[in-house]
């Protein structure tokens, strides 16, 4: 499983996540912020950051799906 980060159409980075810790609280929230903190000056105040998780078989599913089931 991997964390992507999107700024508007560009993917900024990819986090390779152990599946098994995904259902963590706080696991997907620590590696969010940290991500948004390292790129903080690539995207302006109204375009904000957007991560989605891609599993094994490609599906890309958004963080909020995932964490609020």
């Amino acid at each position: 499983m991997k964390l992507l980060m999107f700024v508007g159409d560009e993917l900024i980075e990819s986090v390779s996540l152990d599946k098994e810790l995904v259902s963590k609280p706080g696991y997907l929230g620590n590696y969010k912020r940290r991500l948004q903190n390292k790129y903080r000056d690539l995207y302006l105040s109204d375009t904000r950051p957007e991560f989605f998780v891609a599993n094994d078989t490609t599906e890309i599913v958004p963080t909020e799906r995932l964490i609020r089931g």
